[in-house]
């Protein structure tokens, strides 16, 4: 029994992939199933201790990607494809998995096509309300499509062939289970001082960190904060803040350039984050959030998330345009220092929030029947 998982190389779409390889693992054992091998199929290894810990075996296939803007890349790119399109039917070919679970983004694109001349049953996963291109192109012949929005349904209705039109279901965001809470998690009003988390994804924000260190000498003498700002960005953030905090309480801000979150959620009173995967943990963990996506000339996936978890009144959304120093630490203010408010803005009791912990396990389930029934 073989299984290919394939996604973009970055951490929105290897680490969903990641936590569905773990679940086939694990219930893989549990049904005393002979274990199936894993391959992950792309361009590059994200992270390759992840990638063993859980047996996988790595191979490399050529990707490029059609940018909606004039770029020579776009004409050399199509290249690239097409070598990974050939390059992945050969290596699909020798191994000949009984599925390919597909996360989505132009990595996955020339596996899929690969996978599609051969017949090879094809499950997808897209985590965004508005999907991509190439996520819009892999469902036409996708065997199984899991979303995370259900506002997303419409873009993926009628598309592919008779078969596909009503293999659609929205199971929520795959989460590795160390990003989990116990499922007798309650998240409580916090009398003591409060802890914020700030993060601006993987690279950083240097808008966002620019705010923060605007209102830092505030935030200190109230609150003790968690910045992670990213690998390029975090010894200017250190020199810089030394400088703010000199008279400050130096200890309440402590600056990362990435931070393990499963390390802290528990003890996060507040988050400040950027709009992508990372919400469907702090769903899962019931922080009360403000949210501000990245602008939408460079991503209108963020903004319309952050919408979707808006108008759902999940968050609180400042967009990266209105975002102000002062505009901030108000908002901050009006959900910590009150515990009426605090309460009011925890994202309890709703659907979306509970979805997140079997998303893993349903798609996981759905592989394992396909690979049974090979079988």
């Amino acid at each position: 029994m073989k299984i290919v998982f394939v996604g973009g190389g970055t951490s929105g779409h290897f680490y969903p992939l990641m936590a569905v390889a773990e679940k086939v693992n694990k219930k893989s054992i549990e049904n005393k199933l002979v274990q199936p091998s894993l391959h992950y199929f792309g361009e590059s290894i994200f992270n390759e201790k992840m990638l063993r810990d859980r047996g996988i075996n790595y191979s490399w296939i050529p990707s490029g990607k059609n940018r909606l803007y004039f770029s020579v890349h776009n004409f050399f790119d199509y290249f690239k494809i097409l070598a990974g399109v050939i390059i992945a039917f050969f290596k699909l070919l020798f191994l000949y998995p009984d599925v390919i679970f597909s996360k989505g983004g132009y990595d996955s694109l020339p596996t899929c096509l690969a996978a599609f001349i051969l017949r090879i049953p094809i499950i997808m996963h897209d985590s965004d309300a508005l999907p991509g291109r190439a996520s819009l192109l892999i469902s036409k012949f996708a065997y199984r499509i899991a979303l995370s929005y259900k506002e997303a349904i419409p873009h993926f209705n009628n598309r592919g062939n008779s078969k596909n039109i009503n293999n659609i279901a929205v199971t929520g965001q795959p989460i590795l289970e160390k990003y989990l809470p116990d499922n007798n998690f309650k998240r409580v009003y916090n009398a003591g001082r409060k802890n914020i988390l700030i993060t601006g994804g993987s690279s950083g924000s240097v808008k966002i960190n620019d705010t923060i260190l605007e209102i830092l000498p505030e935030l200190c003498s109230k609150y003790n904060v968690i910045h992670q700002v990213g690998v390029n960005n975090i010894e200017d953030i250190k020199i810089r803040s030394s400088v703010i905090l000199e008279s400050y309480n130096k200890n309440a801000y402590a600056p990362y350039a990435s931070i393990d979150f499963s390390k802290i959620y528990s003890q996060v009173d507040m988050a400040i984050s950027r709009a992508g995967s990372s919400m469907f943990e702090l769903l899962a963990w019931q922080i009360p959030s403000i949210i501000i996506p990245i602008s939408p000339e460079v991503s209108r996936d963020q903004a319309i998330n952050a919408e979707i978890m808006q108008k759902n009144k999940l968050f609180k959304v400042i967009r990266e345009e209105n975002l102000s120093p002062h505009l901030l630490l108000n908002e901050i203010i009006r959900v910590l220092d009150s515990r009426t408010s605090y309460e009011a803005t925890l994202p309890l009791n709703n659907t979306e929030t509970k979805s997140q912990e079997t998303a893993a396990d349903i798609i996981a389930d759905e592989i394992l029947d396909i690979l049974k029934t090979h079988k």
